[in-house]
């Protein structure tokens, strides 16, 4: 079957129209199924709202933390958190180490440090403004991943509880058009009388 011919039925199923042999449900089904795409397009289109407002955001706080935070080096004064009992590396802990801020002073006090690290060793930081050691600052590539994982989770998830409800609303539908189709055809045996079909066991 080529695309044209899939696009048609697509387009029949959505909208039967008036001349069609649908049925009521298949309409129903037909408008369900129209109503979750326009849905699905509004919520791409406020995940790309939402996502560009949390760019803005992530990107400025990006600026500032890399205009005013800068890389040093830290001499430690005493061991870090030890190393995993298997050889395998630890979480990061607070170490006690000296280190020089921009304007030349020599300062001292508490820095996280891979687990492991022992005393006497350099270990790379990051200080703010003031001097004291901060977070590594916020790149613009992971603004423009928050902001898009952000969006992208958001419209998932309002995509898949509207599949997730068309699915369990076409499963009642089907069982309707089931329980309807065997009923005209128990009807329709031959043999069958207005007798039979007021009796206890047609009814």
């Amino acid at each position: 079957m080529d695309t044209s011919m899939r696009l048609t039925r697509l387009w029949h199923s959505v909208l039967p129209g008036r001349d069609s042999v649908a049925r009521p449900s298949d309409r129903v089904q037909a408008g369900l199924l129209l109503s979750v795409i326009l849905l699905s397009l509004v919520a791409a289109a406020a995940a790309v709202l939402l996502g560009i407002g949390i760019h803005g955001g992530e990107a400025a706080r990006s600026r500032e933390q890399l205009a005013t935070r800068h890389a040093a080096t830290v001499i430690l004064l005493s061991d870090g958190p030890a190393s995993g009992r298997t050889g395998a590396p630890g979480e990061p802990g607070p170490a006690r180490g000296t280190w020089m801020t921009r304007d030349g002073q020599w300062r001292t006090g508490e820095v996280d440090v891979p687990a492991g690290t022992v005393a006497g060793n350099e270990v790379p930081i990051w200080l703010d403004a003031t001097g004291a050691p901060a977070d590594r600052p916020l790149i613009p590539a992971a603004a423009v991943i928050d902001a898009t994982v952000v969006a992208s989770g958001l419209w998932a998830g309002v995509v898949f509880l509207l599949v997730l409800s068309y699915l369990a609303v076409v499963a009642l539908l089907d069982r309707f058009r089931l329980a309807r189709w065997q009923r005209e055809w128990f009807v329709q045996q031959p043999g069958r009388t207005r007798r039979d079909d007021q009796s206890p066991a047609g009814s």
